[in-house]
């Protein structure tokens, strides 16, 4: 249950900024701040309504650490395959993106590796 809904706002945020930004319908956003705070306020949301569902227990910490793991994770490819690029494109002008770019295939393996980090700990496991 966890998992889903964290996954369910990685997919809304993803798939509505890369069609804003392939559409060019909102480049304020890209350009801004405000593109930090749609992604506060969504973590926000989410932690929210998870940290309010009777019958899960897992640890603050987890909750935190797993959500941004998943995201981690998942955003980059769904936005990329939103926007219409390659799904493992790097740009050049964002420090995400260039230290992404310089370690290639082990950013790769640890964007793997988090995910199911993130995973096990967004189900629960120990």
């Amino acid at each position: 249950m966890l998992l889903l809904l964290a996954i369910s706002f990685i997919l809304f945020e993803a798939v509505s900024e890369g069609l804003l930004k392939r559409f060019s319908l909102a480049d304020f956003i890209f350009n801004n701040f405000l593109q930090w705070l749609i992604a506060i306020f969504l973590f926000a949301l989410w932690f929210v309504i998870v940290y309010n569902i009777d019958g899960y227990y897992v640890p603050v910490w987890k909750l935190i650490f797993g959500m941004i793991a998943v995201r981690f994770a998942l955003f980059d490819v769904i936005w990329n395959i939103t926007r219409g690029v390659k799904w493992n494109f790097y740009g050049t002008t964002k420090l995400y993106d260039r230290i992404m770019e310089r370690t290639g295939s082990w950013g790769c393996f640890m964007k793997f590796v988090l995910g199911i980090v993130g995973v096990c700990f967004l189900m629960g496991w120990e």
